[in-house]
C-alpha cells in the first residue's frame, strides 16, 4: 500500500500538477477552475496520506496531501511563471503566522511522537501556500464578484447534501460533507455571514442576489439542524453582529429594513420548528461532557506552565492520558491515548507554551485589526459588506474556538487561510477601491449635470420655439 502511494504522489507532482499549470498558464479560465477547485474542496476533504494515523488522537493523523493543494499548487504555479502577475511571497500578515510557525517548530524540541510533530508542521506548510496562492489570485484579478458566487454554490452544495442526510437518511446532528457537525458550524459561520454582509450591503446582480438569499438561508437551517449548542448561540450572536454593523456604517435603506423583517419572521419560523430538540440539546446534555472539558482545561494550564516551549505539536493526547499526573485520575493508567482539550487556545498553549498561544493570538489579531480598519475606510462603498461579512465570520470563529479545537483540521484551516488572504487583498486595496469609488461617483455627477443641462437647453428651445 505505501508503494501505490509512492507511485500515485510521484504521479501527481510529475504529470498531473505541471499539465495543470501548463494549461493553467496557457488558458487563463483553466486558472479560474483550479481556484474554484481550491475553494470547493476546503468543504469537502479529499487527501492522499502519507504514515496515516487513523487510530491517533490529534489534530493531524498524517502527512497529507489534500485535494486543496493539489489545486493551489498549479494555480500558483501558474501565476509565478506568468509575467503579467505579480506574486508576493509575504503577503499582509505573513509575519505573525511564520512567528506561530515557529512556535510550532520549537515545541518538537520536547516532543515524543516526532512523526506525530510531523504532521502538523507538515499540514502548516501546505496551508501557507493554500494562502499564497488565494491571496496573489485574488489580488490579481481584482474582482471579489466570482469569489462570492462560489462561495454561494458551496453553501447550497453544504445545504443539499444536509438536506440529503436530515429527510433521507434521518440523521439527527448533520454534518453534510464535513465529518463532525461542530466543524461545519465553524465552516458556515465564516461564508454564511460573508453572505449575508453582501446580501445587506453590496450592490449585485438580481441573480447573485437570489444565490446569496438562498446560500445564506441554507446555512441557518444547516446551523439549526447541527444542533450544536456553540454553533447556535455563536451564529445567531453573527447575525445580530452584521445586522448591526449595516446599519452603523451605512445607514438605513429599504432593503436592509425588507430583509431584517423577512429574515426575523423566518428565523423565528425555523427556529419554532427544532425548538423542542434545540432545548433537549441545552437542558439534556451529558454531564460526562461538561466534566471531560473541565478537567482537560485545569490540566492544560498545568501542562502549559511546565514546558516553556510546550511538549509539541499534535502530542496531547500522550500527555492527557492516565500515564502522566495532569488529568489525575480521570483516565485509568491502562488508557494509551486521552482526550483533546475542547478549545484551541488552551490546547496551542499545552502544546507550544504560553508564547506559542500569544503568537496565535497575534496572527488572529492582526487580521481582526486590519478587516476593521477596512470597515471604516471602506464605509458606504464597495467592499463594504464583505469587510463586515468578515469581520462577524472571525469574531463568530474566535468566540466558538474557545470551546472547539476544529480550527485545526484541514478543512476549517483552508478555509480560514482564504478568508485572510481575502482580508489582506482588500487591505492592500482600499485605497484603490475607495478612489475608484469617488471617480465613478464624480462621473455620474458629471453625467447628471451634463444631462440636466441637456433638459435645460431643451426645454429652452421648445419655449423659443413656441414663440
Amino acid at each position: 500500500m505505501p508503494i501505490i502511494k509512492i507511485v500515485a504522489f510521484l504521479f501527481l507532482f510529475l504529470y498531473v500538477i505541471p499539465i495543470m499549470t501548463v494549461l493553467c498558464c496557457m488558458f487563463p479560465v483553466f486558472r479560474h477552475a483550479c481556484f474554484a477547485g481550491m475553494l470547493y474542496f476546503t468543504s469537502n476533504e479529499y487527501s492522499l496520506n502519507f504514515v496515516p494515523m487513523p487510530k491517533w488522537r490529534g489534530t493531524a493523523r498524517g502527512y497529507a496531501f489534500t485535494a486543496v493543494s493539489l489545486f493551489a499548487v498549479p494555480l500558483l504555479l501558474s501565476m509565478f511563471f506568468s509575467i503579467r502577475y505579480k506574486i508576493k511571497l509575504f503577503p499582509p500578515g505573513s509575519f505573525f503566522y511564520f512567528l506561530y510557525y515557529l512556535a510550532i517548530l520549537l515545541s518538537g524540541i520536547n516532543a515524543i511522537h516526532m512523526h506525530q510533530w510531523g504532521f502538523e508542521v507538515y499540514k502548516m506548510f501546505w496551508m501557507y501556500v493554500t494562502f499564497l496562492a488565494t491571496f496573489n489570485y485574488l489580488n490579481n484579478c481584482k474582482n471579489l464578484t466570482f469569489f462570492v458566487y462560489l462561495v454561494c454554490c458551496i453553501l447550497i452544495i453544504l445545504f443539499v447534501v444536509g438536506f440529503y442526510q436530515k429527510y433521507r437518511m434521518g440523521i439527527f446532528q448533520i454534518h453534510s460533507t464535513f465529518a463532525h457537525q461542530n466543524s461545519l458550524a465553524l465552516y458556515l459561520e465564516l461564508f454564511g455571514l460573508l453572505c449575508l454582509g453582501v446580501l445587506m450591503n453590496e450592490q449585485i446582480s438580481r441573480i447573485l442576489f437570489c444565490l446569496c438569499l438562498f446560500a445564506f438561508g441554507g446555512s441557518v437551517l444547516l446551523i439549526v439542524f447541527t444542533y450544536s449548542r456553540g454553533g447556535l448561540v455563536v451564529y445567531f450572536g453573527g447575525i445580530a453582529i452584521v445586522c448591526a454593523l449595516s446599519i452603523l456604517f451605512n445607514g438605513f435603506s429599504t432593503r436592509r429594513l425588507t430583509l431584517l423583517l423577512i429574515g426575523l419572521l423566518v428565523l423565528l419560523s425555523i427556529v419554532g420548528y427544532a425548538l423542542p430538540h434545540i432545548i433537549l440539546r441545552f437542558t439534556k446534555a451529558p454531564a460526562a461532557s461538561k466534566n471531560t472539558r473541565i478537567v482537560l482545561a485545569v490540566a492544560s494550564k498545568r501542562m502549559a506552565n511546565d514546558y516553556r516551549l510546550g511538549f509539541g505539536a499534535n502530542n496531547y493526547s500522550e500527555y492527557s492520558s492516565g500515564r502522566y499526573p495532569y488529568v489525575g485520575n480521570f483516565y485509568a493508567e491502562h488508557v494509551q491515548y486521552g482526550g483533546i482539550v475542547e478549545t484551541i487556545y488552551l490546547l496551542v498553549a499545552a502544546e507550544c507554551g504560553w508564547w506559542g498561544l500569544g503568537m496565535l493570538i497575534l496572527w488572529f489579531l492582526y487580521y481582526y485589526l486590519s478587516d476593521i480598519i477596512s470597515m471604516f475606510v471602506l464605509r458606504k462603498k464597495p467592499c463594504s459588506g464583505i469587510v463586515i461579512g468578515l469581520f462577524s465570520g472571525m469574531t463568530c470563529i474566535y468566540w466558538h474556538s474557545s470551546l472547539e479545537w476544529s480550527l485545526k483540521q484541514c478543512n476549517n484551516f483552508a478555509e480560514q487561510m482564504v478568508v485572510y488572504a481575502l482580508v489582506g487583498v482588500i487591505a492592500v486595496n482600499r485605497k484603490n477601491i475607495k478612489n475608484a469609488y469617488k471617480r465613478n461617483q464624480a462621473r455620474i455627477e458629471q453625467q447628471r449635470i451634463k444631462l440636466q443641462q441637456g433638459r435645460q437647453s431643451a426645454l429652452q428651445q421648445s419655449r423659443g420655439n413656441s414663440r
